[in-house]
């Protein structure tokens, strides 16, 4: 393998890693994913340990993550018995999955709290005292403005993931809600 070749897919799977954390996903994930983004074939789980000096527990774990999301998938080659890996080209598929599972998993979870909190606020709010009042009033309020906010990218988020197109007015559309003291 040419060396210039051989750098950069190290450069981008070793950085590719890095983002994967920022966005919530493990490491190792991010780099088997670009590892065999980098790759011109499949490849088995010990090219894939090999390449990235890690355990086979570990690479067998974040592979089935990566089977499970649709991103990637086993096949087989001609003549070998072990399982191969290849990547599934198709990005829209795959920033989909990928926005579906992280709405999923952290956007829905904060909304569903966040209704849980001004319901029992609203509900509390009656019965206390000024001064609690008071605070309880403008934690409702910052809550109220949040949800807003957030359910508004949450629609749009769903036409993503569905498909439909996505106007720069819809994104306008989304409230701006952070006033101060509000």
């Amino acid at each position: 393998m040419h060396k210039a070749l051989h750098k950069s897919q190290e450069l981008f799977t070793a950085t590719w890693g890095e983002i994967s954390t920022f966005w919530g996903i493990n490491k190792v994930m991010g780099q088997l994913y670009a590892l065999l983004f980098a790759s011109d074939k499949p490849l088995t789980l010990d090219d894939m340990c090999e390449r990235l000096q890690i355990s086979r527990g570990n690479a067998s774990m974040n592979i089935r993550a990566l089977k499970t999301w649709g991103v990637i998938r086993k096949v087989r080659v001609q003549g070998d018995r072990k399982d191969y890996y290849e990547l599934d080209e198709d990005t829209g598929k795959i920033m989909t999955r990928f926005v579906r599972e992280r709405k999923r998993r952290e956007l829905e979870p904060a909304l569903e709290t966040m209704r849980r909190s001004a319901v029992l606020l609203r509900t509390a709010i009656p019965a206390m005292k000024n001064g609690e009042r008071k605070q309880a009033q403008i934690f409702l309020k910052r809550i109220e403005n949040m949800l807003m906010v957030s359910e508004s990218i949450n629609t749009l988020l769903e036409r993503f993931i569905h498909g439909e197109s996505i106007s720069i007015n819809q994104l306008k559309t989304i409230p701006i809600a952070w006033k101060k003291g509000a």
